[in-house]
């Protein structure tokens, strides 16, 4: 006999993860999953649940902001079981488009009395009162779209983050400006934002819910157009996108399949509606695709792999960059330093029936010789390039850990060319958007190497074409 679902509905769940997140020890993601098994939550709750936590993640630099206009406390300053039910209420009014008011008002006063007492109730609702009065309006966002790419022209990159909003967003009050991701925008009646002219960087973290170090380098690196948009995107909620299993299936046999199944697809990228388990499809038991992101399946072609090739994918969890590899007749090692990784890796490869090597292997010090004809290194990174999927990153993360994190990454490359053959390839890879990480560490890995060569470079910024990035390149070594 199965178990009663969960008494706790889906923002109660939604408030504990957050709370119990918060000291960093755990990854929300994490706690959510164990909560929702744990609770037997139903369905619809659980999906709900899910867009509560990942969607006032990603805002909370936004919220925050905005919940202090309205407060006179500030955010930072509340006991945190307050400042989450009201980041919880307040993202629920803006970003949630379903969800009716009255909701989210109701039952932030009632999690607020269960934690406190009725002045706490009375607090909550005249924080979230004051907020919802302050709407102007909420609308569909019809406006040009950001760019999506750092611009070649000197003038695009000069161009001030001022005049990129006129361009983004033209004739509209800025500062009272609330992006919505999907297409809509919320106006405030008062200022929320500093001015961008100004204070530049402060708008756009605070507006776009970004750390401010963050988009001070962003500004600089991309241009203010180019900032903005991956911004955008890293607030978006990604779609779910597929790639072909080449071994089992063909693109027009798979998306014939998958509307067999009921199961809307983009015929011509791969971005598939489905909101329950993908597991649970018969396609994907019988191994005909696998999920994975459209910037991170550009990587494993820049290998060059051919049909007999011994290659290596030293950092190979969770092993979709491998079967890549192997789909093309390559001899592949699959190799991470986490047991549990590499069992579940096993399990992927034996659904999409690619042949695979897997080793249990520190990519610092990988157990080989120089046998490989080529390598593929997608180290552990900052993950700037993949914030949308990564909702926590953005705030975990701190400007002095990208030095600690490119030391790692350099040992990882060097290991990876030192077990590749004479006249064999490495690509290096990662899902961040840093110059310290990426061309910064792989010029260094050059100039101070012996015989290497760059062959080819790839750098992808989020924006409206790509929901996430990434960085790649292939080092070629001289042949003895």
């Amino acid at each position: 006999m199965s178990s009663p679902p969960s008494p706790f509905g889906a923002r109660a769940v939604a408030l504990r993860v957050l709370l119990d997140a918060e000291d960093g020890r755990e990854y929300a993601s994490d706690l959510l999953e164990k909560a929702l098994e744990e609770d037997r939550v139903s369905a619809l709750d659980r999906s709900l649940a899910t867009a509560l936590v990942y969607a006032t993640i990603r805002h909370r630099g936004t919220l925050d902001r905005i919940l202090d206009a309205f407060s006179k406390v500030e955010t930072e300053k509340m006991e945190p079981w307050m400042r989450w039910i009201l980041r919880l209420a307040a993202c629920q009014l803006l970003f949630l488009e379903k969800i009716p008011a009255y909701a989210a008002l109701d039952e932030a006063a009632e999690q607020a009395k269960r934690h406190r007492d009725l002045r706490a109730a009375g607090f909550a609702t005249g924080v979230l009162r004051a907020l919802q009065r302050a709407i102007v309006r909420i609308e569909a966002d019809a406006s040009p779209k950001a760019a999506s790419a750092a611009p070649e022209e000197e003038s695009e990159w000069r161009k001030s983050l001022g005049e990129a909003l006129e361009e983004r967003w033209p004739d509209l009050p800025h500062r009272r400006l609330v992006p919505i991701p999907g297409g809509r925008r919320a106006i405030f009646d008062r200022d929320l934002w500093p001015d961008p002219w100004q204070e530049p960087a402060g708008f756009a973290g605070q507006m776009l819910s970004h750390p401010v170090w963050l988009v001070r380098r962003w500004l600089a690196k991309f241009g203010a157009a180019a900032a903005v948009g991956a911004m955008e995107a890293g607030n978006g909620h990604p779609p779910m996108v597929i790639r072909v299993n080449a071994l089992k299936a063909t693109r027009e046999k798979l998306v014939e399949r998958l509307r067999g199944e009921k199961v809307e697809v983009d015929e011509k990228r791969l971005h598939v509606a489905h909101t329950g388990p993908v597991g649970r499809l018969e396609s994907f038991k019988d191994g005909w695709f696998a999920v994975q992101d459209e910037a991170a399946q550009r990587v494993a072609p820049m290998v060059q792999a051919k049909a007999g090739e011994l290659v290596a994918d030293l950092c190979a969890a969770p092993g979709g960059k491998t079967a890549q590899l192997a789909e093309g007749g390559a001899r592949v090692v699959a190799a991470d330093s986490e047991l549990g990784k590499v069992k579940g890796m096993g399990k992927s490869f034996e659904r999409l029936g690619v042949k695979s090597h897997l080793a249990l292997a520190d990519a610092k010090q990988p157990p080989f010789g120089r046998v490989f004809d080529a390598v593929l290194v997608d180290v552990p990174c900052s993950n700037t390039g993949v914030l949308s999927r990564r909702v926590e990153a953005r705030w975990r993360l701190r400007d002095r850990d990208l030095h600690v994190l490119a030391r790692v990454q350099r040992r990882i490359l060097d290991a990876a060319v030192a077990v590749t053959k004479p006249g064999g390839r490495v690509v290096y890879s990662t899902c961040s958007l840093e110059e310290e990480e990426n061309e910064t560490l792989v010029r260094a890995a050059i100039r101070e190497g012996n015989g290497l060569t760059l062959e080819e470079e790839l750098k992808i910024l989020p924006g409206p074409e790509w929901t996430c990035g990434g960085y790649a390149a292939r080092i070629r070594l001289m042949a003895r």
